[in-house]
């Protein structure tokens, strides 16, 4: 029953990291500008004023450097 304990456990870990890089970093206001971002490193830009646009600058980074990322945010 063991053989596919290290399968399970890279499939936990996928779901973990896929979960956890859709949180909020932080989001940060500066004259009309909300700026948030994300743990996975993208930036989503939204300006407040009225039909104001938003945009959003992608990190695109792997898997495994998001893993060390999750696992080192998550000792400290």
């Amino acid at each position: 029953m063991t053989e596919y304990s290290d399968m399970v456990e890279k499939a936990r870990i996928s779901m973990a990291v896929d979960e956890w890089a859709k949180g909020v970093k932080y989001i940060h206001c500066n004259k009309g500008v909300i700026e948030t971002k994300f743990n996975n490193g993208d930036i989503h830009y939204q300006e407040t004023k009225d039909k104001g646009k938003g945009w959003t600058v992608s990190r695109n980074l792997s898997e495994k450097r998001l893993i060390a990322r999750m696992l080192r945010r998550k000792k400290g």
